[in-house]
């Protein structure tokens, strides 16, 4: 049985709406490495984006400027990065790659206009939208302006994200991933435009913000054996639609002091368990058949507990397996991750579902890649229940995508080879 532990609560902070019918005038300010600027000719908002007069701007960001009449195109230069730009056309093009914008490049009372976010953050600069002010901090300036949040009682360093930092979901995911494995309370970040292509998403604030919550669930489920929070709150300062900022609290199933102890414990215990039942002859195959029978052979599935829906949540961590000895297959699957990510195993948690004689249920296992193939084991359909000791079965040990699915289901794209490799 998987545990359900997400409760997602969606806020938005300092969101306003501007729905243009044509392009406006926009009352903003913008401040370019520290000093503000003026523009002779306005910045405006078109579909709840923010156009700047296209020369003014590139020089004022230190880039230079070639302008084609004949084919109407902008080209503009800085460093290595070339940008090109059509009038009337979404399709631009950076250091020859095509990229999709939301509004066009056009003409607005006789002066070319251009999208400023795309423009600034395609040039390596740091764009940054707070209440109707444009901050932007050229790559060789950029101020640090956001932060993970230490745990309370503790003292670290800060760790700082910007904008240009989570440009795809695997910064995200391993940003959130880092996070909870260090028992964080909060993490705050900013998004660049190749975060939304990467995502897939509309790009409104909602969407944005449940793609967010998705790539939580998704750590979750390919990492049990840190899948002590319970609860997270996303939120997120934005302006005509533009996310400025992010920040996702979280919370945990135990106190922080608690929490740091248990996984203290689990990891001393894991290591003492790999010194025991790996050797440095064994094969990859080898090594994971050792992880699994030992995991077999000192649990009890926690079967009583839950006829009687009374599980207590250890059971659904790597703590209740590898310290208590009884858990289900959530507290197996983790278990079975920590084991052999410390062999040198790839492993990732699966959550999907479990079809058996008693009916379907939420259900998790997990996912190996030894020599460049992928096959699964689930630990805890081949634990007998009730517990018979020693007996191991091996009707679930190292099967194929076809033969599992024959009576597990789960969602396929969510559980992809690529994720071994966001680490």
């Amino acid at each position: 049985m998987l545990k359900k532990i997400s409760l997602i609560l969606l806020v938005f902070v300092a969101f306003s709406i501007l729905i243009p019918i044509s392009a406006q005038a926009a009352n903003i300010t913008i401040t370019i490495n520290g000093q503000n600027v003026v523009f002779e000719q306005k910045p405006v908002i078109k579909n709840d984006t923010t156009l700047v007069p296209m020369r003014a701007f590139f020089e004022a960001l230190g880039a230079k400027v070639n302008w084609e009449e004949k084919t109407k195109t902008v080209t503009a230069f800085r460093g290595e990065t070339t940008v090109q730009l059509i009038i009337g056309h979404k399709i631009a093009k950076v250091n020859g790659k095509s990229y999709e914008l939301i509004v066009a490049p056009q003409i607005i009372n006789g002066y070319t206009y251009v999208p400023l976010r795309f423009v600034g953050e395609t040039l390596g600069d740091e764009v940054i939208y707070d209440n109707g002010h444009i901050i932007i901090n050229s790559s060789n300036q950029r101020t640090r302006v956001s932060s993970i949040t230490a745990p309370k009682n503790t003292v670290s360093e800060t760790n700082t994200f910007s904008s240009s930092n989570i440009t795809s979901e695997k910064d995200l995911y391993l940003l959130i991933k880092n996070a909870l494995e260090n028992n964080e309370d909060e993490i705050t970040f900013t998004l660049s435009n190749s975060f939304y292509n990467s995502v897939r998403s509309s790009g409104t604030v909602n969407d944005i913000l449940n793609s967010i919550s998705d790539i939580v669930d998704l750590i979750l489920a390919h990492h049990p054996e840190i899948g002590y929070a319970n609860k997270w709150t996303i939120s997120a300062n934005s302006f005509n639609n533009v996310i400025s900022k992010v920040s996702i609290k979280f919370e945990y199933i135990y106190p922080k002091d608690k929490l740091e102890k248990m996984k203290d414990e689990v990891y001393i215990k894991a290591k003492e368990i790999i010194s025991q039942i790996i050797k440095p002859d064994m094969s990859d195959i080898d090594k994971v058949k050792a992880i699994h029978d030992y995991i077999v052979k000192n649990t009890k599935y926690d079967y009583e507990n839950l006829i009687n829906n009374t599980i207590p949540p250890e059971s659904y961590t790597a703590y209740g397996v590898l310290i208590k000895g009884v858990g289900v297959c959530q507290g197996y699957a983790a278990a079975f991750n920590l084991l052999a990510q410390l062999a040198g195993i790839d492993s990732i948690g699966v959550a999907g579902t479990g079809f058996n004689y008693s009916g379907s249920m939420p259900h998790a296992w997990n996912m190996i890649r030894i020599d460049g193939k992928i096959s699964y084991v689930d630990v805890t359909w081949d634990d007998p229940v009730p517990d018979q000791g020693d007996n191991v079965r091996y009707d679930y040990f190292n099967v194929t995508e076809e033969q599992l699915a024959k009576d597990h289901s789960w969602d396929k794209e969510k559980f992809l080879e690529k994720y071994f490799d966001y680490k």
